[in-house]
């Protein structure tokens, strides 16, 4: 990590850390406007344009299939991101696990109904003392998670300014978003920015992080794309 990357991720670690984010979230979080980004939506949806194959850094991240690792330049830019900052929240905890994005060209990947344009990454959840694991867990459970790790993967994320929406089971997510407001990270209100109330009638048009079946050991995340397409 170069030197002014540390002294601005210190600044934004500052700024975010025990205390509830204020403007911090407001920067995060997605918004209607399209600069300097547009929803996802404006890009191909069916196939990979401008794909870059996600480079191997075992130090930061470990890649479980690098020939379905392919995807837009924008989700290489938020796996580096949140990889390096998790590095430098939790030094002792293990590298982040990124599962399938897409594969060179696009189109259907088996197994997902989805991961067709380069702009959906999974990525595994942290289980208690910070560990990751490629594939199943004998032992996954919304009591085994690591509370701490998974909100900082997901502010980590956030903190890239480009992400559109995390699936994530809502057992787990009840589990995470208490931790948030319990430990001070954030006020109520912020956590229901972040994870709306899954009885919320507006609930698909507000917050992040939603749920979704048969996603109890990773989150999906969807990137947006940078404006240009």
């Amino acid at each position: 990590m170069s030197l002014g990357s540390s002294m601005m991720l210190t600044t934004t670690l500052l700024s975010a850390v025990g205390q509830p984010m204020g403007p911090w979230l407001d920067t995060a979080l997605p918004t209607l406007s399209d600069e300097p980004v547009e929803i996802v939506g404006a890009c191909p949806a069916t196939h990979l344009v401008r794909g870059v194959q996600l480079q191997e850094s075992p130090e930061l991240y470990t890649i479980w299939f690098p020939e379905r690792a392919w995807g837009r330049p924008e989700a290489m830019e938020v796996i580096a991101q949140a990889a390096e900052q998790m590095a430098w929240l939790l030094p002792d905890a293990d590298p982040i696990v990124v599962g399938d994005i897409s594969t060179q060209f696009g189109g259907e990947l088996q197994g997902h109904v989805s991961h067709r344009a380069g702009v959906d990454i999974d990525i595994s959840v942290f289980w208690e003392g910070g560990m990751t694991v490629k594939g199943d867990y004998h032992r996954a459970s919304p009591n085994n998670l690591d509370l701490e790790a998974n909100w900082l993967l997901i502010r980590s994320l956030l903190d890239t300014a480009l992400i559109e929406r995390i699936l994530l089971d809502q057992r787990n997510i009840l589990r995470i978003k208490a931790y948030t407001i319990e430990s001070g990270e954030l006020s109520p209100d912020e956590a229901d920015r972040i994870f709306p109330d899954p009885e919320s009638r507006d609930r698909s048009a507000t917050g992040v992080v939603h749920h979704a079946p048969r996603h109890l050991e990773h989150m999906h995340v969807r990137t947006l794309c940078w404006a240009g397409g």
